[in-house]
């Protein structure tokens, strides 16, 4: 076993938040920063030029995480048997240098200042009798107000592309009028629309709603950021979820963040480096890292402080396979506490429509050059009538749309089977005219649903999987059926010729995909006794150890999170750069 010299900082995972951190603490500091990424180095923008390869990068998940290594399982509820996630499906965790973010569709939203208060807000305007009994769902220990200069800054870094719709408290025309207040408009003028985007704004005007573009973390223009990288804008080539960018228009850690932390010389990324564990002392303190090399050789790492800074589910396997003497049942567990409060994201498409004399032209675009609405999304409609809490954003399907997938976007009764030469006469004909409007929803936490060490399987280094439990309620079913109607109001509004429309929600299947997006496990609150960590994702029990990402989140709002896992992390860099290495303890 190879013992490494101590570094200040050593992180397990080696994507967005960990080169966030990387660039904001070490170009000031003479600190020493190691991140263990388990992925290649090999996704580099020379990798990406010309990669228009549908076979390899969509079908077969080439920058997806290695399933036959490690991955996770799952069961619908406490009755039922768990079994291990083999193919892909409701998500696609990235591996390698850079991370998830370089496949990323790129959407940058910020959470509406009503996320950040769900439990209190819904008390208040609707009594507690509303919040159902095994709905465990939390307000932040933070609220919007707090996080807006990490928004800003973030946006900036990123060049966000878009539309204000509160500047300043100002609503703007043509912004998201819902939005929290903003101190500056986005950095770059939002993407081009799609012709379908374009359809659907028109529609909701129609409809008295209010439409916007979709923020984006690509950009429209040339671009220079604050560490002063410059890049071009987006070529609308069709080609950008789960592809990295041929320009470097889409924003990733290796357009942005891991240029300048490099450039200190004091940063270094280890690829093809499994983490087995924290390793601690005996008065609980992480002392560093115990892990596996690509060869299969065991490293120590040692550092003054741990970031876990993967992917969610791998951030709170890492905290639970983390037990000593001092920890017993892991890292951050001391009160029972990790697991608790996963969520993940109703992202479906409800309402299609088939235009018999019309081609969207879906092959081009990007994952953000669309519009969307937030007018049944969180608490910016009425609930008192309705049986469920929570929203949605609705948007119209952007484009990037390859034909060789997209017979799940065919219209329901066009055809009768999924194969054959009446099929592929029918996707011949109809692929880019049939188009769907979409929801993304809340997914409040529930008791019921958590995330555990799995008692059977264990992984290519024989450790425990993480075991998923988790389906949906009543509560997201009423608000999928509600926002089911109003996504058909709009694709009739469109003037479709023919229009299908799926009410209800079924059961949780982990062989359909939906989002990237699972959350909590690790939350983040006030109370130790209903949480894992404080405000800045340093741990209550072991306050040497951070957590970064969306295993903070004590609930999913209706949007991605990538927006706010970012802000999150610029927050605790500043923590962590200004305040813990000056006096190292608890961050009030």
């Amino acid at each position: 076993m190879r013992q490494h010299d101590a570094v200040d900082i050593v992180t397990i995972g080696g994507g967005m938040t960990a080169s966030i951190l990387a660039s904001q603490i070490l170009p000031t500091t003479s600190l020493r920063m190691v991140s263990l990424e388990q992925g290649p180095a090999q996704w580099t923008y020379p990798d990406f030029a010309h990669n228009h390869d549908s076979l390899r990068f969509a079908n077969r998940y080439a920058m997806m995480q290695d399933l036959s290594r490690t991955t996770w399982t799952w069961r619908p509820d406490t009755r039922s048997p768990s079994l291990p996630y083999r193919q892909f499906g409701t998500f696609h965790p990235g591996q390698g240098l850079g991370g998830s973010m370089v496949h990323w569709t790129a959407l940058t939203w910020r959470f509406l200042p009503d996320d950040f208060r769900y439990r209190s807000l819904n008390e208040e305007k609707y009594g507690r009798h509303r919040i159902p009994q095994d709905m465990t769902t939390q307000d932040w220990p933070i609220g919007y107000d707090d996080l807006e200069p990490f928004y800003d800054r973030l946006e900036y870094d990123m060049g966000v592309s878009g539309r204000a719709g509160n500047l300043g408290g100002e609503i703007l025309p043509g912004g998201n009028p819902f939005e929290g207040r903003r101190n500056r408009p986005y950095p770059n003028p939002p993407l081009a629309r799609s012709k379908f985007g374009q359809l659907f704004t028109d529609a909701c005007e129609g409809l008295d709603l209010h439409p916007f573009p979709t923020p984006a973390g690509i950009l429209s223009q040339g671009y220079t950021d604050p560490y002063g990288n410059t890049r071009a804008g987006c070529l609308y080539c069709g080609f950008c979820t789960r592809y990295g960018c041929e320009v470097g228009a889409k924003t990733s850690p290796l357009t942005t963040w891991l240029p300048p932390a490099l450039d200190t010389g004091r940063y270094e990324v280890r690829t093809g480096c499994r983490v087995l564990r924290i390793e601690t002392a005996d008065d609980g303190r992480a002392t560093g890292v115990r892990y596996v090399d690509r060869r299969g050789e065991e490293h120590v790492q040692r550092a003054e402080v741990v970031v876990c800074s993967a992917f969610t589910l791998e951030n709170v396997r890492e905290l639970l396979l983390s037990r000593g003497d001092a920890h017993p049942e892991g890292i951050g567990n001391d009160r029972g506490q990790v697991g608790r409060n996963y969520s993940y994201q109703i992202n479906q498409a409800p309402a299609k429509g088939l235009w018999e004399n019309e081609n969207f032209n879906f092959f081009m675009g990007n994952g953000c050059t669309t519009a969307q609405i937030h007018d049944y999304n969180a608490d910016n409609f009425d609930h008192a009538d309705l049986d469920f809490l929570g929203g949605a954003r609705i948007y119209a399907e952007a484009g990037q749309r390859e034909p060789i997938s997209s017979s799940s976007t065919l219209l329901d009764g066009l055809v009768d089977r999924q194969w054959g030469a009446g099929w592929k006469s029918m996707l011949g004909r109809s692929w880019d005219r049939v188009g769907t409007v979409g929801i993304e929803g809340d997914s409040p936490a529930y008791a019921g649903n958590f995330l555990d060490l799995d008692p059977t399987y264990r992984d290519e280094w024989g450790l425990p999987m993480l075991r998923i439990t988790f389906d949906w309620r009543d509560n997201e079913r009423a608000m999928h059926r509600f926002l089911a109607d109003r996504c058909a109001e709009i694709v009739r509004a469109m003037g479709a010729d023919r229009v299908s429309v799926s009410r209800e929600l079924g059961p949780y299947r982990i062989d359909e995909y939906q989002s990237t997006h699972p959350t909590g496990g690790a939350i983040m609150g006030r109370d130790p006794g209903e949480s894992v960590t404080n405000s800045y994702g340093q741990v209550w029990d072991t306050p040497n150890v951070f957590v970064t990402g969306a295993a903070l989140f004590p609930q999913n709002p209706g949007a991605n999170p990538s927006g706010t896992v970012g802000a999150l992390a610029l927050r605790t860099a500043d923590a962590l750069r200004d305040r813990y290495f000056a006096r190292p303890g608890e961050l009030l």
